[in-house]
């Protein structure tokens, strides 16, 4: 279960305060000096299917060829690899990924597959 509590405080999110649950809040209970969000990884997609050396996956955030992504598997093993090619639904090449719920092809240099998850580390 601890890998999991680390793989999810990856993931984009604010830091957490009781805020109003107990009762008016304070200041210890707010945060005045930092409302941006935690960012160590963007969520990409998850593998829907492979075929001919391509992943297909509905993309949730941008990503562009040449970028180093990593492939979470099921096992809890994650794998770095390289965006080689990126095509839309018609199989059209394009640079980068940058609509949301776009479905995409996409070739790796590594492999991946189905319900793999994709994700980018952000610095």
């Amino acid at each position: 279960m601890e890998w999991y509590k680390e793989q999810i405080a990856n993931c984009t999110y604010r830091k957490f305060t009781t805020g109003f649950f107990f009762g008016k809040p304070s200041e210890e209970t707010q945060i005045y000096d930092n409302n941006t969000y935690l960012k160590n990884y963007t969520y990409l997609g998850i593998v829907e299917e492979t075929k001919d050396d391509l992943i297909r996956l509905e993309q949730k955030n941008k990503f562009s060829v040449g970028e180093e992504i990593e492939i979470m598997k099921p096992d809890g093993t994650d794998v770095t690899t390289k965006v080689l090619a990126i095509y839309d639904s018609e199989r059209q090449a394009q640079d980068s990924a940058p609509h949301a719920r776009q479905i995409l092809w996409v070739k790796l240099d590594r492999e991946a597959s189905r319900y793999d998850l994709l994700r980018k580390r952000e610095e």
